[in-house]
Formats: structure tokens, sequence, C-alpha cells
């Protein structure tokens, strides 16, 4: 009987054992169901990554910067009796190709906010003034009467516009006026994309 009740005893720890092997106290299907989820989380970031690398690609890219200039020596533009479309000839940038610098008409490759600058410098004793245009109508200018007790002048003005595909930006001489360009490349316009809408 002593024989038996040990054999009893010693199969009740083994089944005991066996069952504490198959069933640990770390639930490996809840583990592995939890790696799974980790690895769709992260398929999932790396394609919002994708998706955003390819929006930042195709997002239009617009930047120009010109200036009025002249090769050797200066030269003056103007008057003229009526006011006159300035071509800044001389480009620094002009990613996009949306400014022309044979008109100088910067046209809106897409509707978006843009901010513009330009900068008039007036070396001489004749008024000179500029104005931004958009589609023919004045939005802001800058001028400079002639020198007082200094010799040499400079003033600017900036602005930012939200433009519909195709308007048209420009800079135009004030009639009676002239402006002046040298090789020091002090008359410049700038302007680029902020963002679309």
């Amino acid at each position: 009987m002593k024989l038996v009740m040990s054999v009893v005893v010693l199969m009740c720890v083994g089944v005991t054992q066996t069952q504490d092997l198959m069933s640990p106290t770390l639930d490996i299907v809840s583990e592995l169901k939890k790696i799974t989820s980790m690895e769709e989380k992260l398929h999932a970031l790396q394609d919002e990554v994708r998706e955003l690398r390819s929006k930042n690609e195709e997002r239009v890219k617009v930047a120009f910067s010109t200036t009025l200039s002249a090769s050797v020596g200066s030269k003056y533009i103007g008057p003229y009796a009526e006011s006159t479309i300035l071509a800044y000839e001389h480009v620094f940038t002009n990613i996009g190709n949306a400014y022309d610098s044979n008109t100088g008409i910067f046209t809106a490759p897409v509707k978006g906010v843009y901010f513009f600058n330009f900068v008039l410098f007036n070396p001489f004793e004749k008024p000179t003034g500029l104005t931004l245009l958009k589609n023919n109508k004045l939005v802001v200018s800058a001028s400079d009467n002639a020198p007082g007790l200094d010799t040499e002048d400079t003033t600017c003005n900036s602005v930012s516009l939200l433009l519909e595909q195709g308007d048209r930006i420009c800079l135009e001489l004030m009639e009676k006026r002239r402006i002046y360009a040298d090789d020091w490349k002090r008359n410049t316009f700038s302007g680029h994309l902020l963002f679309t809408v």
C-alpha cells in the first residue's frame, strides 16, 4: 500500500510539474499579440513617413531675387512721362521660374500667400519712387525725394499678399522719377511663396 501511495504522490507531483511547464507564468500568446500589434503600428508609422516625404517633394517651391545693375559703371533709368514697369535683369535666384527678367513680371504659379520686398537706392538730386502692382493695381509704394543734408538715401517696402494662380506682380517706376543702378546692386526685388491655400 505504501508503494502504491508513493507512486500516486509521484504521479501527482509529475502532473503538477507538467502543468507548470505547459502554462508558465509568462503568457506567450498574449506577448506574441503585443509584438504583432507593435509591428503593425511600426508599419503604419513607416507608411506615414513615406507619405509626408512624398508630399514635401510635391510641394511647390517658389522664390526669386533680382537686382537692377550695370555691368560696368552706372546707369540711370528714367525719368519717363508715364509710370513704367521695371525689368530687374540680374537674377540671383528664380526657383520655380515664376519671375520673367525680360518683362519684370512675377506670375503666381499657385494660389497662396506670397511675400515681396523691394529696396530703392537714390544717390542723386532727383526724386525716385517705385510702386508694387498686383494685376496693374497699386498695392504699396516707396519713394524718396532728392537728398537733403546727405547725398544718398535708401528706402524699401514689403508686403504679404494672397494671390490666385496667374496673378501678376511687378514694380513700376513712378512717372517723372528716375532710378540709378550700378555694379553695387543696391536696387533689389525679391519674393517667395510662404504657403499654398
